[in-house]
């Protein structure tokens, strides 16, 4: 692991602050969307606070950075929800709070780490309820990082005793400094394509370049583009079929197709170009938005949501497809 963020320079100069000013903010909340680095912004902080530097950055030389890059640093705790994103109160929040109270082994922070708090469904309100005592009353060498894909996701008592960091997406000089950096053996062809399809998300970069799954589904996103721009109903049904007999495909392939609905419609209402950063064909979402009024763009949108909806809800995945297909091109006729 590095202690680098890519981007985000106000929440970096943020951090800086805080430490050489000794004023350590020890409830955080990160949030923003998946894959723009909020666990890794979360490492970064906790790096801050233990440098033996304390200056602002990690070092990345002392024994603590060097434990953090490691992830073996016993101050600093990542605490782990089941394989369904759901955090088990009894196994792993109580121990927190119990835990607490524990003296740091090596520095003067012991550091908390709960990413993802918003995936755990089944108890986010009963994990936040838990947490609050520990955020309302921290012991003095206790610091609390949460990170969720929106902060709107936690309760208003705890919103109101953390300091709320977001994260955005980078430019694509830093996304190609990034894979550059971190995929030394990638062609430059490669890396221009995942930048591309990743539009200032590093996390989706990295995905486009280790993750054959996620690759195949952009790529179909685009193919159903492509089909609609060129009024193929067959190319439309020959992209999305690509998906059949593969949930996890046609699911992510369905909501790559409504972020590029969705920058269609924002540039149909003339949004500025740093909104028009999510999807990952730009080129498709600016076809599309010539074509189509904002109401057809966002009709697109929803019926991408739809198809997602219905695959979530575990119906026939290739009726849902058809049913997606034939949705699609009656918007564009």
């Amino acid at each position: 692991m590095q202690l680098k963020v890519y981007g985000n320079r106000e929440a970096v100069e943020l951090v800086r602050r805080m430490v050489v000013k000794d004023r350590e903010q020890r409830s955080i909340i990160i949030h923003g969307d998946s894959g723009l680095g909020k666990k890794h912004l979360a490492s970064y902080i906790a790096a801050s606070y233990l440098c033996s530097e304390h200056n602002g950055q990690p070092c990345g030389v002392c024994k603590s950075c060097r434990m953090i890059m490691h992830g073996t640093h016993p101050d600093v705790i990542y605490v782990r929800a089941n394989p369904n994103g759901n955090y088990i109160i009894d196994e792993s929040i109580r121990p927190i709070v119990a835990d607490s109270a524990v003296m740091p082994n090596e520095s003067r922070y012991k550091v908390y780490i709960i990413p993802d708090i918003d995936r755990s469904v089944n108890t986010i309100i009963a994990v936040q309820n838990i947490l609050l005592k520990l955020i309302e009353e921290p012991p003095e060498h206790v610091v609390v990082i949460m990170t969720a894909r929106s902060k709107e996701v936690f309760l208003q008592t705890i919103i109101s005793r953390t300091l709320s960091v977001g994260v955005s997406a980078v430019s694509e000089q830093e996304s190609i400094e990034y894979l550059t950096e971190n995929f030394p053996q990638a062609a430059q062809q490669d890396i221009d394509s995942a930048v591309q399809a990743g539009r200032g998300n590093i996390g989706r970069c990295r995905q486009y370049l280790e993750n054959g799954g996620f690759h195949d589904a952009v790529d179909i996103a685009r193919g159903i583009c492509d089909g609609l721009l060129t009024g193929s109903e067959y190319g439309v049904l020959k992209a999305v079929f690509a998906a059949d007999g593969k949930k996890q495909l046609a699911r992510q392939a369905a909501e790559l197709f409504s972020e590029i609905a969705r920058d269609a419609a924002s540039c149909c209402v003339g949004n500025s170009e740093r909104e028009l950063s999510v999807s990952c064909y730009e080129q498709g979402a600016r076809r599309l938005s010539a074509m189509l009024s904002s109401a057809g763009c966002s009709r697109l949108y929803d019926t991408a949501l739809d198809c997602v909806g219905r695959i979530d809800a575990n119906c026939n995945l290739s009726l849902t497809l058809s049913y997606f297909a034939a949705k699609l091109s009656q918007v564009v006729k």
